[in-house]
């Protein structure tokens, strides 16, 4: 039997609201604790109720969903926040990973995206709207040419490719442990020296710069 997933939903639209809440119950191992129509009332119910995953607009009364995001990760919850949003603006995306957040879906996302997304978060990985890693690969946050990219692939170990480019394909480090017949302690290792030889900083900077060059691996 699948252990059951906790989950707490907050949207301040309730025919949305309702609609998703009929598309996470059709996965037998969610459970949907509690719902929120503010982001006042969702950060009550997440600290009464401790949720393994919780769902959230950004756009709510009182606090936003990437304020309750921020305070499940300043006080160090183990909750898993995934925004589903209307907004498809890079910026937005680029605040919530900042605030912690572990998946970012469009409010047009399938039922399969919603169900893909709790089930890689609560496994320990981020998932990202496809429009959105399409915004991060052709945006103005990253500015490398291909002829600067390649050079840069080419400083990695053939070990340290196949992380990053199972990284950008949204795999865990306990995922590509598996894939790679290694421990998971060489893949964070693998992780940092990639970071170190590409220089770069950041919780969520190697996993943004692996979907971005996801084309060249």
């Amino acid at each position: 039997m699948l252990k059951e997933t906790k989950i707490i939903v907050a949207d301040d639209h309730p025919i949305f609201r309702e609609g998703l809440l009929n598309i996470i119950k059709k996965e037998s191992s969610f459970n949907v604790i509690a719902t929120a129509c503010s982001g006042t009332e969702a950060w009550e119910l997440i600290k009464a109720k401790k949720p393994a995953v919780v769902i959230l607009d950004i756009s709510m009364p009182g606090l936003n969903g990437l304020d309750v995001a921020k305070l499940i990760k300043d006080n160090q919850l183990d909750i898993r926040p995934i925004i589903l949003t209307m907004y498809s603006e890079p910026e937005y995306l680029d605040e919530a990973l900042e605030n912690g957040v572990t998946g970012y879906l469009l409010k047009d996302a399938t039922l399969n995206e919603i169900n893909d997304c709790i089930k890689t978060v609560i496994n320990g990985g981020y998932f990202i709207s496809k429009e959105l890693q399409d915004h991060l690969i052709h945006g103005a946050k990253f500015k490398q040419s291909k002829d600067d990219i390649i050079n840069m692939i080419s400083t990695l170990s053939t070990a340290e490719k196949k992380v990053l480019k199972l990284l950008s394909m949204n795999k865990t480090s306990v995922q590509i442990a598996e894939e790679m017949f290694i421990s998971f302690r060489t893949v964070q290792n693998h992780r940092t020296n990639i970071s170190n030889k590409l220089d770069l900083h950041g919780h969520n900077s190697l996993l943004l710069f692996a979907i971005k060059i996801k084309a060249y691996l």
